[in-house]
């Protein structure tokens, strides 16, 4: 079920399967980029290696290409992902259209346990700050442990034991780019 938490900022919210995680987002919808999307036809971009290529083109220029993305830069159907020009004197030259069409602000996994839960936390360390909900009794250690880790503590009630670290992204990963490309499809699927 898609929740929108706040209209002012799109902000939603909603539980999905994601790489055989079962985890509830919350994410900002970039308007802009969605409809510009909905226009186009395209939905969620999800070959990590284009994403990789996109990220490598320039935003504001022509820039040319790495030999390594010019295969999958060649095949790329839509205008709206980039603009991609062959050089005269050979290469090619790209300009990033796309742009990530949510910004994941928090990442909640429910477990049976802290230490469960910190495993499927793990996996997800630099995509968002990441939050577990157990009902079960948490040992000092394992406390200290989440911690360490950054992993937030809240009860089924909503009781928050201890806050996930503030999140400071390091950089736009490809794979940070894939995870919202896959929330923006579930967000695109529960929104039709």
């Amino acid at each position: 079920m898609l929740e929108l938490l706040q209209e002012s900022d799109a902000i939603y919210r909603h539980e999905g399967k994601f790489d055989q995680s079962v985890l509830t987002v919350t994410y900002a919808v970039n308007r802009i980029e969605h409809e510009a999307r909905v226009r186009c036809g395209l939905r969620e971009i999800r070959d990590e290696f284009l994403l990789a290529a996109l990220l490598s083109a320039p935003e504001d220029r022509l820039g040319p290409v790495s030999p390594r993305f010019e295969r999958v830069l060649r095949k790329v159907d839509s205008a709206h992902l980039a603009a991609v020009l062959e050089d005269p004197e050979g290469g090619l030259w790209a300009q990033r259209r796309a742009q990530p069409a949510v910004d994941v602000r928090s990442i909640e996994i429910t477990s049976t346990s802290l230490k469960r839960g910190c495993s499927v936390a793990h996996r997800w360390a630099g995509y968002g700050p990441r939050t577990i909900t157990t009902s079960a009794s948490v040992s000092t250690f394992e406390l200290t442990e989440a911690s360490h880790y950054g992993i937030g503590l809240q009860m089924p009630d909503g009781e928050c034991v201890m806050m996930p670290a503030a999140y400071v992204p390091q950089r736009w990963s490809s794979a940070r780019w894939r995870f919202a490309e896959l929330v923006y499809g579930q967000f695109r699927d529960l929104d039709d």
